[in-house]
Parts: C-alpha cells; structure tokens; sequence
C-alpha cells in the first residue's frame, strides 16, 4: 500500500482533495474501488487452490518444505555488504539518548543508501550471466522468464517497511534483487522443475547453492497468490568479478496463478 500512495497518490494534489458527500479523501475512494476489484482476483485464486489441492500430485508439492540455509547478503557464505563504511558504522558507540537517535538516523540513512547502491552494482554484475545459467537449466522444464533488476526505490521502501526491524545491515536482507521465474503448465511439471533446479544445485555447488526455499502452498490460510521462490547463492563466473557472489531469486510459477497475478498488476 505505501509503494502505492507513493505512485499515484503522493505525486498529485487531486487525490488529496475531499468528497463532499462522505468527506473521504479522493485516494480513499479509489483505494476502495481497488479494493473491490482485486478481491474477485484473490477468490479466483483460491478457488484454483482449492481445485489443485485435488490434483493426485499434490503431496509433491506439498513435500517441498521451507528451508533457511542462508538468509542475508552479508551473511560469510555470501560475503557481501563488507565495506569498511558500513563495517564502521555497526561498530560505533554512542553515548547518551541523543548521540543514540543520531546514531540510528545515520544506521538508517547508510543503509538505505551506501547499502542498496552496493548491492545494485553487484547486481549488475551478476545479473546477466545467472539469467543465462538458469535459463540454460531449467528451459525445458518450463517458461522461462528473466525479470528485471529490482529498482531502487523498491528496494528502499523494501527495507524501510519489510526490514525495519532486522539486524544493520537491514538492505542484507534484500535476496531478489537479482531474479526471474519458470512458468509451468501442471503440478507435475513444477515438480519435476524444482526437483531439477535442487539436484543441479548439488552437483554445481561451485557456481550456484541453494540458500532459502519458500513454499507459499504450505499453508491453505493464507488465500491469494501462491508461488514456490527458490533462493540460490549464485559465485560469479566472469574471471574479472570471480570473487562475487550474491543470492539470486528463482520463482516457480503455475500458469493458473500467473494468469490472475497480471490482472492484479493492472490495477
């Protein structure tokens, strides 16, 4: 919600102004109609849930369990977010409330900052080459599909609102900047998908080893959009950036849902 006020609010007067008849904000108004529209999606989507649940494969979906090998940027597998600047300000003591809230406000300011650029340029460098090698696994499994680098301003308002109560650096937390998604038309497909995505892991753990896996099928309360987001710790193989490495995202889509979640982006 606040990514979007921030885009179509926020950027014009107009939404600001009040409606006579209920002395509603006009943003509330069409936040309301939004509202409305999107949840005729979200019921369609559980009724596909619903629908797969009685597929004969569905144990094998539910078999994937969630998995945390390795959850931050800076985490030593990774090694990122090192720089002595930030390494410096985690280090810092301060004395008293105030020097405490300006310690926090500068925490805050070089995270949402000095931390995001550095993750975006090793995005860049990674990027193109782990589109490649993902592509080049799982091609004939599914649909294929490279996204694009996640924006800054994303990224921000990621760590801002999702992350604000993680350990500094919060922008380690960040694990899609880089990322794309492999569409499958049945269960059996996205089974046999990721099982082909873990095993290439365990044989190639030079180049890329799983770090995280989540199921967003687990769980029948949640309702809405469900995908399974496979999380790899991708070692560059470029011999001028052969030291890096960063934690890319893998989403394994099926096309039911894929279908549903562009009419949602169309609000």
């Amino acid at each position: 919600k606040y990514d979007w006020f921030m885009r179509y609010v926020y950027s014009s007067n107009i939404w600001m102004l009040q409606i006579e008849e209920d002395n509603k904000f006009m943003y509330e108004e069409l936040l309301e109609i939004g509202n409305a529209m999107s949840s005729g999606i979200v019921a369609n989507m559980d009724s596909i849930y619903n629908h797969l649940t009685l597929h004969p494969k569905w144990s094998q979906v539910m078999a994937i369990q969630n998995e945390t090998l390795v959850s931050r940027q800076d985490d030593p597998q990774v090694g990122l977010l090192q720089e002595n600047g930030l390494k410096n300000v985690f280090e810092m003591k301060s004395d008293g409330a105030d020097d405490e809230n300006s310690w926090e406000d500068m925490k805050n300011f070089i995270d949402s900052n000095a931390g995001i650029n550095m993750l975006t340029s090793t995005a860049s460098k990674v990027n193109d080459q782990f589109q490649r090698h993902i592509k080049l696994v799982m091609r004939s499994h599914g649909s294929f599909k490279e996204a694009p680098m996640k924006k800054v301003e994303r990224s921000i308002s990621k760590v801002e609102q999702d992350y604000k109560h993680e350990s500094f650096p919060k922008s380690g937390k960040l694990l899609d900047l880089v990322r794309c998604s492999v569409t499958f038309n049945t269960v059996e497909q996205l089974c046999a998908g990721y099982e082909a995505l873990v095993n290439h892991t365990k044989s190639n753990q030079g180049i890329v080893e799983l770090s995280r896996v989540k199921n967003g099928f687990l769980n029948a309360n949640d309702g809405g959009y469900r995908d399974i987001k496979v999380n790899l710790i991708y070692k560059s193989q470029d011999p001028d950036h052969s030291n890096v490495r960063m934690i890319c995202e893998v989403q394994f889509l099926l096309i039911n849902y894929l279908e549903e979640k562009k009419k949602i982006h169309k609000l």
